[in-house]
């Protein structure tokens, strides 16, 4: 999937290569997105380079070799691994901690440092903003670990990821808040390596296609839109961010 305002990438390839990524940075980087300027990605490229491997060792090795920070999973129907990295914005020397997750565990990431404790946000007495974000951050932790945990196929898990569980916009994992410089819900991905298919709701983005072209007969990768109706769920009246206005891109 080609974010065309960030020229973002993640997804999944046609060995069924998948890699999914959060953010550990702090740094704000919405004025390029608004201004419609942040056209290139270094962290996209370094996705879009991994997704050429057929393997998702390969692929991770590549992802670290590009210092790509965040928490990343990268896995196929067989194997899962787990990167935590950052650079504290670029101020410090870039550190990784990379595992192999046993099929018979499952994991959640956020927008906090696990293995790495000091990574992204932290709790701060004199930053009341930063200790915020970190209560956002370890709500929606709690919140997909039950769901991860709770779910018994990737339809329950996405759809769960969809309601609301506590009054607070920013507490939920799908956050509709619209209020300015606040952060939001884009769009889900759901990346299902057995079925080498990804499935996309475009939450509070515009996605554009031609219906014959986004798949074909004899494709290696497929895509999936997912309705609305898990979000119709959570609103009365007006839908999500429908007092927003979105910007189409070409």
């Amino acid at each position: 999937m080609h974010d065309l305002v960030t020229g973002y990438k993640e997804g999944i390839n046609s060995r069924g290569v998948s890699i999914l990524n959060t953010s550990l940075d702090i740094g704000e980087d919405e004025p390029d997105v608004e201004a419609g300027t942040a056209k290139t990605s270094p962290d996209g490229r370094a996705i879009a380079d991994a997704l050429l491997q057929t393997e998702p060792l390969a692929a991770a090795k590549i992802l670290i070799k590009h210092k790509l920070v965040g928490c990343t999973i990268v896995f196929n129907r067989h194997t899962l691994y787990l990167i935590e990295a950052s650079d504290q914005d670029g101020t410090k020397p870039y550190r990784f901690r990379a595992r192999k997750i046993p099929r018979s565990q499952t994991v959640a990431r956020t927008n906090h440092g696990i293995w790495l404790p000091w990574a992204s946000f932290q709790r701060r007495r004199d930053d009341p903003e930063q200790t915020r974000d970190r209560i956002s951050s370890e709500a929606r932790l709690l919140q997909a670990e039950m769901l991860v945990a709770l779910s018994r196929n990737p339809e329950d898990l996405v759809d769960g990821l969809c309601k609301v569980y506590v009054p607070s916009a920013e507490l939920n994992i799908m956050r509709t808040s619209t209020e300015p410089n606040a952060f939001r819900t884009t769009c889900q991905l759901l990346c299902v390596p057995k079925e080498r298919t990804l499935y996309c709701r475009p939450v509070s983005s515009n996605l554009k296609f031609d219906f014959w072209d986004l798949n074909r007969p004899h494709t290696n990768v497929w895509v999936e839109i997912l309705s609305n109706r898990e979000l119709w769920q959570n609103v009365r009246g007006d839908p999500p961010f429908g007092h927003m206005k979105m910007k189409d891109v070409e």
